[in-house]
Parts: C-alpha cells; structure tokens; sequence
C-alpha cells in the first residue's frame, strides 16, 4: 500500500493507509498509482467530460477512480511512497491554474524521485517548456509546451465552454534501482499559481528469467544414452529418401563391434 504524504509551510500530514487499491495493474508495464485522500479537487468542478476509472491516456493506463486531483499552492509539495523495482519511467498528470504569462520560463516546482539506496532524481517543472495552464483557451495565460517530455493526452473543454488540456510529463529512470518515493512540489513563491497533480504510473521493469537449457533427447527418461540406444544398428534399416543423403551413425563414438552383447 502506497503512503501519501502532504507537506507545506505549515506542517506535514501523513496519509498512509487512506489509499484503496493504491497499485493496479495496468497496460503493458504500467502500474497505476492512486492518489489517495489527499486528492480533493473534483476533476468534475475544471472540465466538461472529464476521464474517470481505470483509463489510458497517452498509451499508459491512470487510476482516476477517486474522480479528483491534487492541487499545489505556493511551498506545498505531495509524496507518493512505494517500492517500484527497475522502474524504467515515471508518468505524471499535469498542468497548472492560474498560470499567467509573467511566469513564462520561471522553474515553480520539480518532481523528485527518491530510490532505496539513498539517491534521488530531480526534474524542474518550468512554465512554458513542460508546464502550463490547464484551461488553455483562456487569455493571458501561457498555454503552450515544448519540452518533448510533455505532450497533450486529453484535450476537451471546461466547464465555461473553453478548451482545456490534461498533459503527461514523462520522466526516464535509470530502470537499475528501486524508486521508492515520487514527490511534487511546488517551489514558486510568487502570486496564485498551482499546480495539478491529475494522475501517476510506473513503468517498472521487471527481471526476465533466465532461460534454461532446452534438453536435446526427447525421448522418454532422456533414454538417448543408454547402452542400448548407443549400439542400437537400426539407423542402418531407415528406408533411403530420393535426394537425401544416406542414412549414417547417430553414435559413431559407441562400441558396435559386437552389436551391443556382451563377450562371451
């Protein structure tokens, strides 16, 4: 089970054990991760027609059964902890409100991975490149992306009539370790910007078995190599094939000078 943990300025609430059904397996890979209690935006109040239950998006599959999102005011930060072995990928849900034009180009929060062996890795969230405003057929906000880490998954309209946007921002592991920790935060200290945290999953990449040696007899009790299957003569009978090369020895290393008996 997944721990939720929301922190801001003025303390830190822990929410383990709130999460139902925090890992679904999901598409290929993928394994969903619920948001838990801490998600209270209803995705009804933004947009019209909004994705709900176990969806795909993007071509990754989202646990959006709770029907709400997590939304980040200024110096506010959510971690979602698990053990995700090998994780190859991270795939996060989001955008921003009140993402107004000045912001362009400003780093306002970063998601950070924490691993089991202590290490982290940290990715900027900045306006404009891999960032921005949910609701973009709004004015005077920035409603564009560049960085080819993020891409529009689901594009429809709000509740006002104005074309809106979800977008997934894809995050590369190392796919050696194991990701214990996915954090969002958000760093900006400035005005009403949030940021919305719609849905996370973890493509992990799990350890194939080794193959095993294929066993060349397929004979019974692997009875290629008895005594009698190595002196057997029969190969000498087989019927001759037009075209095919005679028949020959399948044991030329076995003892056949007295047909397989023993000397008197």
């Amino acid at each position: 089970m997944n721990a939720v943990i929301l922190k801001s300025a003025k303390g830190l609430i822990l929410a383990s054990g709130l999460i139902a059904a925090s890992s679904v397996l999901g598409y290929a890979q993928d394994v969903t991760v619920a948001l838990g209690a801490q998600a209270s935006t209803p995705l009804s109040s933004m947009y019209a027609g909004a994705p709900s239950g176990i969806t795909t998006l993007g071509g990754h599959s989202f646990d959006l059964s709770s029907g709400n999102l997590i939304a980040l005011t200024n110096g506010q930060s959510v971690a979602l902890a698990g053990s995700w072995v090998n994780a190859t990928s991270a795939y996060l849900l989001l955008n921003s409100a009140n993402t107004y034009l000045w912001y362009d180009g400003t780093v306002v929060g970063n998601v950070t991975v924490t691993f089991s062996d202590g290490t982290t890795q940290s990715t900027d969230l900045t306006v404009g490149s891999n960032l921005r405003e949910w609701r973009i057929g709004a004015g005077f906000t920035d409603n564009t992306i560049t960085d080819p880490a993020a891409a529009q998954v689901w594009s429809g309209t709000a509740l006002d009539g104005a074309a809106a946007t979800i977008d997934m921002l894809t995050i590369t592991l190392p796919g050696t370790k194991t990701a214990t920790s996915i954090a969002v935060n958000d760093t900006n200290g400035f005005g009403a910007l949030v940021i919305n945290l719609a849905g996370l999953t973890i493509d992990p990449q799990n350890p194939q078995p080794t193959p095993q040696p294929q066993p060349q007899c397929t004979r019974p009790g692997n009875s290629c190599s008895t005594p009698a299957a190595d002196n057997s003569q029969a190969w000498k009978f087989q019927p001759s094939v037009p075209g095919a090369a005679a028949p020959t020895n399948p044991h030329p290393n076995a003892n056949s000078s007295n047909h397989g008996h023993k000397s008197q």
